[in-house]
């Protein structure tokens, strides 16, 4: 059987610590044991990566169509740009910086916000540690510009939304006419003085009161059919005149 032997320093990172938190440098066999007995005891999942002799770190952001790139140098000394007092620039946005947010962007189902931090380490070449969505910290000192096109960012996503969305309303003035028109239509509805076979006619237009239990209309035999329509049309000339 052949053993594995890490190569040391690595970097061990415990739990979804950020900002430099959760991590630990460790430089031989004896401190890895140590901090292996360490995460034994937590309910958090530690990954281990090679450790990275950086010169600076490198932040690329992408906000609506709006691209940022910076650049972290460690002031205190720590090995880690993100802890202690560090330099943050605002540096040019290569091609390089846009494909590294545009793919990412692309890799997560087009992301309007996105991140991408990585190291640049002393041996000349970039390595990518970090990728964030909307969570991401915002740097630098145009921190309110990227306020501005965030709010802006959201305010144009809602427009779209709303519009497609939103439903149909009704002015208020049109209402009493679908009221009036939905009693119209209404099957209990009858119209003021019109006379039935049953009712006497009245001409002043006022309505009479409804009976909570209307009398039965009375049958009428087929002999009885033309009479019944010679009277309705003598009472029909009485009060509307001759039709």
């Amino acid at each position: 059987m052949q053993l594995s032997s890490p190569k040391f320093p690595v970097v061990v990172k415990i739990g979804h610590a950020h900002n430099g938190m959760g991590k630990v440098k460790v430089e031989g066999h004896s401190d890895f044991q140590d901090i292996a007995s360490v995460v034994a005891i937590t309910n958090c999942y530690a990954t281990t990566e090679s450790f990275i002799d950086s010169k600076y770190d490198i932040r690329v952001q992408k906000i609506g169509s709006n691209y940022k790139a910076f650049m972290r140098t460690s002031i205190s000394g720590n090995w880690k740009a993100n802890t202690g007092s560090s330099a943050v620039e605002q540096i040019a946005m290569t091609e390089q910086f846009k494909l590294w947010v545009d793919e990412t962007s692309e890799l997560f189902g087009g992301l309007d916000i996105v991140s991408v931090e990585a190291i640049h380490g002393k041996d000349g070449k970039n390595y990518i540690i970090e990728v964030n969505d909307s969570s991401m910290q915002l740097i630098g000192e145009n921190q309110e510009e990227d306020r501005k096109h965030i709010a802006d960012l959201v305010l144009q996503k809602m427009n779209a939304n709303v519009t497609h969305s939103a439903p149909v309303l009704t002015s208020a003035s049109s209402l009493p006419n679908l009221q009036r028109t939905s009693q119209s239509n209404s099957p209990n509805t009858s119209k003021v003085g019109t006379p039935t076979s049953n009712q006497k006619p009245t001409l002043s237009g006022t309505p009479t009161k409804t009976q909570s239990n209307p009398p039965p209309l009375p049958t009428l035999d087929l002999h009885d059919e033309e009479d019944t329509l010679t009277n309705l049309k003598k009472t029909f000339a009485t009060i509307f005149g001759d039709l």
